[in-house]
């Protein structure tokens, strides 16, 4: 199992060895397959707003979008499925997550004195990676489902790395 930090942005320093760290840990929570990878893609407030105007229709930027492949038939229109991709190239892909720090930099003061910006950046990476594995906040309950998941995953990371 592998986590791929693809970092394209230099607004913000990020210890990348240690968010590869801690988002490996969390994606470990869900994925079990050691030929399974997660992308997770630093970028600027500019190719963000860009991406998130493609498929969100919102022309601003956001601190983080994620991009499932599990339950995508697009991928698979050349060959069967998830299972048959492996078999053929020896890995998957599950998704992406794209994080732009420089954005989740302006929002921090709105999470408390308590919040440092790893931190909030490993929160948005549970966030993106708890959407690849199909939690959504579309309903109240959803929403407090995933909120509540999102702590739980945190409040572990912390306890594993000793805190952000």
């Amino acid at each position: 199992m592998e986590v791929i930090i693809i970092n394209n942005q230099d607004d913000v320093d990020i210890n990348e060895d240690k968010i590869s760290s801690v988002s490996k840990f969390i994606f470990s929570q869900f994925e079990k397959d050691e030929s399974s990878e997660l992308n997770i893609a630093l970028i600027g407030k500019d190719e963000i707003k860009e991406i998130n105007e493609k498929y969100r229709q919102i022309n601003k930027p956001t601190d983080v979008l994620s991009f499932s492949y599990r339950n995508d038939k697009d991928i698979f229109g050349f060959m069967g499925d998830e299972k048959e991709f492996r078999k053929e190239y020896g890995f998957f892909t599950v998704g992406e997550i794209l994080l732009c720090p420089s954005v989740a930099k302006e929002k921090l003061k709105d999470y408390g004195d308590d919040w440092s910006l790893e931190k909030l950046l490993m929160f948005l990476i549970i966030h993106g990676i708890l959407h690849i594995y199909e939690y959504d906040h579309d309903s109240d309950e959803d929403r407090k489902n995933m909120e509540s998941e999102q702590l739980r995953l945190l409040e572990l990371a912390e306890k594993e790395f000793k805190s952000f």
